[in-house]
């Protein structure tokens, strides 16, 4: 057999196995994995429980809901931190305890209402019991929000509030607050004490408690072991999980 013949016989024997004279074809691009919205939220999280929230100005808040069950927690950062901080504080304690929660950066806009937009998302995934917490700024807010949220959240916490902050009033809002608040500030905390006991003093709700701290301690580092009890026995005495498939 001549040498050219050889070469067509070896052809057509790649071409009927689907191969290439060229070599073999290069190894396919992985499909990256999918960006989280914070590097304490895994791939899977992000992918079954990642919302925006959807403002009125046409801007979103980054959100996720982790959980399941029909009483839902939000909580609120404060302003120089992700929502990481309260996954690793509390949020995900509760989460074991068979609550729905949501967590959320903020969109930049008014913080009050990025809080109002989390609301309606828990409720859209088929929460009927929203409890807010918020450390600082996202104290603040939930204040705001507790105030005027339509139909009204079951209750909130707040943990070093300010009467007003980034331009989110907690002061005009915690008049028309009746929801079970807690409002815990520390002493020496700058004016956040004086903040609180006035927000307290507004605020018309039947069950309303104050708890001013010694020391200093700001926002989530209030979180001690006597404060998580306190959230604790709060949350389970008016807002109890309540077991129930999750709404996808």
């Amino acid at each position: 057999m001549t040498m050219l013949l050889r070469m067509a016989v070896l052809l057509g024997v790649l071409a009927a196995t689907g191969c290439s004279a060229t070599g073999p074809k290069a190894a396919p691009t992985p499909t990256p994995t999918p960006s989280t919205l914070a590097d304490c939220i895994s791939a899977d999280e992000q992918r079954t429980g990642g919302v925006r929230l959807p403002l009125e100005d046409g801007d979103h808040a980054d959100a996720v809901i982790l959980g399941s069950g029909d009483t839902g927690v939000l909580f609120a950062n404060q302003s120089n931190a992700d929502l990481c901080t309260w996954k690793t504080v509390y949020a995900s304690y509760l989460v074991s305890k068979g609550y729905r929660v949501l967590l959320f950066n903020w969109s930049g806009g008014n913080a009050g209402k990025d809080v109002l937009a989390g609301v309606a998302a828990l409720r859209a995934k088929g929460v009927h019991k929203v409890f807010l917490i918020g450390a600082s700024l996202g104290a603040t807010a939930v204040v705001y929000a507790a105030g005027t949220a339509q139909p009204p959240v079951d209750g909130v916490v707040s943990l070093s509030a300010a009467q007003v902050s980034f331009g989110v009033g907690a002061i005009e809002a915690a008049k028309t607050l009746t929801v079970p608040a807690i409002f815990v500030a520390s002493q020496q905390d700058g004016n956040y004490a004086n903040d609180a006991r006035l927000l307290y003093a507004a605020c018309p709700s039947k069950d309303k408690k104050l708890d001013i701290e010694p020391g200093s301690d700001h926002g989530w580092a209030l979180v001690n072991d006597k404060i998580a009890a306190l959230i604790e026995t709060f949350l389970t005495s008016h807002c109890p999980p309540v077991p129930g498939w999750r709404a996808d």
